[in-house]
């Protein structure tokens, strides 16, 4: 017979500017039971490392929230009814404006709440990968903000769409006097898990800005990549960041660390004021 249970996911968002965050841990409640497990994920998991550049902070409070869990647990067994477990569980997991936060609770209908805890965990820690495309969404997010903070920068920029016969492709960031693009910038993570994909990234918009270039709809010196990569790579990844940079620096297409906000600023300014 099927035990209803509630049920919320453990999220942590270290940059409160881009409201990204990775899904950590899952934790399960069974009201009937006055029952209360989690299931967090390791310091040294790849998936945190690969979509937040320095995981030292997940690091020093995982510890924290550890505690929390437990003494939530404790609490949870020792109150008698159902209905009081169930509201306690709700409070526990309630929006908060914190580093690690939950979901809102959700019910499910299950025999064992362990087999439980270990299909959630699977479904939305260990399965879902941090795509480059949602890394670079949330760069995006941050860059505009940024853009915007700078009285000759702001509204400026506009997503538009830029190709000729050949080619047609969007960059986030275009700004244009009488048709022309005087500067354009497009947020790149190299978030993938294996290097030859990190390469066919590159790639993939190298040939883009090129094919454009030939068709005279963009110049080279107008066109900048913010990059964005993890500070805790393994040998052939860093191998094929090194490839990266040396294909963008042989293709003359410029490129900045993202978070390099002076650099990129610099480059932006100086591109409307020179064409």
């Amino acid at each position: 017979m099927t035990t209803p249970m509630l049920y919320s996911i453990i999220r942590f968002a270290p940059y409160v500017e881009t409201e990204e965050f990775a899904n950590v841990g899952v934790v399960i409640c069974t009201p009937k039971e006055g029952q209360l497990i989690f299931k967090l994920t390791k310091k040294n998991d790849a998936k945190i490392k690969s979509f937040f550049r320095d995981v030292t902070l997940f690091n020093a409070i995982k510890p924290t929230i550890e505690k929390e869990l437990k003494i939530a647990s404790k609490i949870a067994n020792n109150l008698i009814y159902p209905e009081k477990v169930r509201d306690f569980f709700f409070t526990f997991t309630e929006p908060r404006e914190s580093l690690l936060f939950y979901s809102s609770a959700r019910l499910l209908m299950a025999l064992d709440s362990q087999v439980e805890l270990d299909r959630l965990y699977n479904q939305f820690v260990r399965q879902p990968v941090y795509s480059e495309k949602r890394k670079e969404d949330a760069l995006v997010i941050e860059l505009r903000k940024r853009f915007q903070s700078y009285s000759e920068l702001k509204n400026i920029f506009r997503n538009e769409e830029i190709g000729g016969e050949l080619t047609k492709f969007r960059m986030p960031f275009v700004a244009k006097t009488d048709g022309k693009i005087l500067c354009a910038v497009k947020p790149l993570a190299f978030t993938q898990n294996e290097p030859s994909k990190m390469l066919e990234h590159c790639d993939s918009w190298v040939s883009r800005i090129k094919r454009a270039v030939h068709e005279n709809v963009l110049s080279n010196k107008n066109v900048l990549f913010p990059i964005y990569h993890s500070n805790n790579l393994k040998k052939a990844e860093q191998k094929a960041i090194d490839e990266i940079k040396y294909t963008l620096d042989k293709n003359r297409i410029f490129h900045l660390n993202s978070d390099d906000e002076h650099s990129i600023i610099d480059f932006a300014k100086k591109s409307l004021a020179i064409s």
